[in-house]
């Protein structure tokens, strides 16, 4: 039931995990898991998170997670009523940020199937991060942390009702290109953007939530 090497996306994930436990005659427990090759990919008492602080959380010991060019991944999981209905997309984690060991963050009610949102970790809260977009001309710009969030004051004027795209990224030269993010997918590549359209003139700010994994532009 090794799963994670070529991630599969949420809806066929959470198909093969429930016919694979009806095969089994196996119900799963309900709660929130982070699954991977640690887990044989599919969800483990021993990875299933806790609730703290209204996060559920985890720690997972770096010795655990299968580095691949320097990369390895993730998913987290919701059972419910013995079943899976919920299932983000994969995460990445760089081994040069992680350390002896990294915590995964989740929101269950904010996560939506195939998608980063709602979950987040450690790594994503180690700085530094880059924005990019039509507002600078694609030269990213190191983000300030700013209680516990990645704030860019642009200084770009926008008008009400113009569109700009953005993303962010780990390094000036978008490096690693799996930590790219679009605020959907963290290995958002050539095209992939975050879009937003302002509703009133004044000055674009793009904010990023590493425990969460949220990433929007407002207009102040």
């Amino acid at each position: 039931m090794k799963i994670l090497k070529k991630l599969i996306p949420a809806f066929l994930l959470i198909v093969f995990l429930s016919g694979c436990m009806t095969l089994l005659n196996i119900k799963l427990l309900d709660g929130v898991y982070v699954v991977g090759d640690f887990s044989n990919g599919v969800p483990s008492p021993e990875y299933k998170m806790t609730l703290q602080g209204g996060f559920y959380t985890l720690e997972l010991p770096s010795s655990v997670l299968n580095f691949e060019n320097d990369i390895a991944w993730y998913q987290v999981v919701v059972v419910e009523n013995g079943e899976v209905v919920k299932t983000s997309s994969g995460i990445p984690l760089w081994k040069q940020l992680v350390g002896e060991s990294v915590t995964v963050y989740a929101t269950p009610n904010l996560m939506e199937n195939n998608t980063a949102k709602g979950v987040g970790d450690s790594e994503k809260e180690t700085p530094p991060w880059y924005c990019a977009g039509d507002f600078n001309n694609w030269a990213p710009e190191e983000m300030t942390l700013q209680d516990g969030k990645f704030i860019l004051n642009t200084g770009y004027t926008i008008s009400s009702g113009e569109t700009v795209k953005y993303k962010i990224a780990r390094s000036e030269g978008w490096k690693p290109y799996e930590e790219q993010f679009d605020g959907t997918s963290y290995n958002a590549g050539y095209g992939m953007d975050a879009t937003f359209t302002a509703d009133k003139d004044g000055t674009l700010v793009i904010e990023y939530d590493p425990r969460t994994s949220t990433l929007q532009a407002r207009v102040e």
